[in-house]
């Protein structure tokens, strides 16, 4: 049979696959996700990444119409063998609270759901792994509106328990000018005088008008961030040529302190922050040197990479992606007494900002401190103690890690406009500016 006949015969199979999931997506859509958050729903699944080709460090945004903006997905699987894994994308609104009140084929064209082709197996790791990786937007599916969109990937067929994961990216369509200032004192000092406050500015005089108040949104994050993410704020006041935001205690953050971190690329070495690197059976186990608080002590500047996390290895000649090894990294916060009402979590890219079980800290009556083990792939990380009261959706880290005006953190403003003819909010603006 010639080459020619069998990439055919290939190309016809993957269009009926592809045909069969665009059904299933389509019932999948209409149907409430469990959330639209960064949650791992398979425990097999590890260490996702998703951010623009090229920065690691960036948030995963592109430009609306730009061909040559790509993002890249990166994801392990633990398995010997290779799960055949799909992805495909819902819009959401500007608060990501549900989906979007659109049809797929108002915001995507080509196929509604992808497969994804590229894997690897891990190489000469204690645990073993599958790697997959994706660039995307690709010609079988395109995003074609702004906004806020929902990336889930899933094995063989899009329903609740076949998803792996979800994660939040953003496409802007640049069509407004927003202008941040960061002064030394909030406007009311009795909010906290070594607290951030973010006074902004945004003109676009062809866009906005009377109705700018009623369908304009504009949502501020704190580094990565959501749990304290401010969301649906309105302009202070409206002017002729732009949006005023001032004097508004929701846009007034704690300061908190520049992350911790540590560093695994290189076991064979001590780790930097490490007191121990040992092998088990199954997988090295490094051990951090005991954390203390630092709300008592001066601040001190310490560069960080505003808590997000670098995968890779000290060996130029080795491929992180495939050859890293996955390391059991145990942390200890000392803290006397136990406390009643609140839970202490390690979060930042490191447990990708949620705050949730696999990432709550356990009490040690013994050692007077909390204690966390989690299984990371070899790397760079930043990482912080936050503490939430039970029952509650946003944590605080000042308790832990102090509260200082000095510190440098990384801010995100969103801006959204609800588009009343097409029925959706478009993501007309995006600043990232740093508090110093």
């Amino acid at each position: 049979m010639n080459t020619k006949l069998l990439n055919l015969i290939a190309h016809s199979s993957r269009l009926v696959a592809l045909l069969s999931l665009l059904v299933i997506s389509n019932s999948i859509c209409a149907q409430q996700l469990q959330s639209y958050t960064d949650t791992n729903y398979n425990d097999k699944v590890q260490t996702v990444l998703l951010h623009p080709v090229g920065d690691s460090l960036a948030k995963p945004i592109i430009h609306l119409n730009d061909m040559m903006g790509k993002l890249h997905l990166q994801f392990d699987v633990f398995s010997n063998d290779a799960p055949y894994m799909y992805y495909t994308f819902v819009h959401c609104n500007n608060d990501w609270s549900q989906q979007s009140d659109i049809q797929q084929i108002e915001y995507l064209s080509g196929f509604d759901s992808d497969d994804i082709e590229n894997y690897s197996f891990s190489l000469n790791t204690m645990v073993d792994y599958v790697h997959f990786d994706l660039v995307f937007p690709t010609e079988d599916m395109t995003p074609k509106i702004s906004g806020n969109y929902l990336l889930i990937v899933f094995e063989n067929e899009l329903s609740p328990e076949n998803i792996y994961f979800t994660r939040r990216f953003m496409i802007v369509d640049d069509k407004a000018n927003i202008n941040v200032n960061i002064p030394r004192y909030p406007f009311d000092l009795s909010l906290g005088t070594d607290n951030q406050q973010l006074e902004m500015s945004i003109s676009y005089p062809d866009l906005f008008n009377s109705l700018a108040e009623q369908y304009s949104n504009v949502t501020i994050q704190q580094n990565g961030r959501w749990d304290n993410a401010v969301m649906g704020i309105k302009p202070t006041y409206v002017y002729p040529d732009y949006l005023s935001y001032e004097n508004n205690p929701k846009t007034v953050f704690n300061s908190g302190n520049q992350y911790r971190h540590f560093n695994t690329s290189n076991l064979h070495n001590m780790p930097e922050q490490t007191r121990s690197v040992e092998m088990s059976n199954d997988y090295y186990v490094v051990t951090l040197y005991d954390d203390q608080r630092r709300n008592l002590y001066a601040y001190v500047n310490e560069t960080d990479l505003f808590g997000e996390k670098i995968i890779y290895l000290e060996r130029d000649d080795r491929v992180a992606a495939t050859e890293a090894d996955y390391v059991m990294v145990e942390f200890f916060l000392e803290w006397a007494p136990v406390m009643q009402n609140q839970d202490v979590y390690v979060m930042g890219a490191i447990t990708d900002w949620n705050l949730d079980e696999r990432n709550k800290m356990t009490y040690d009556y013994n050692r007077k401190g909390y204690s966390l083990n989690l299984l990371l792939k070899q790397g760079y990380y930043d990482y912080i103690y936050a503490v939430r009261e039970k029952g509650q959706t946003e944590a605080e880290v000042t308790s832990v890690a102090g509260n200082f005006w000095q510190t440098v953190n990384e801010y995100t403003i969103y801006l959204y406009l609800f588009d009343t003819t097409q029925n959706y909010d478009q993501l007309i603006g995006v600043k990232t500016v740093l508090s110093h």
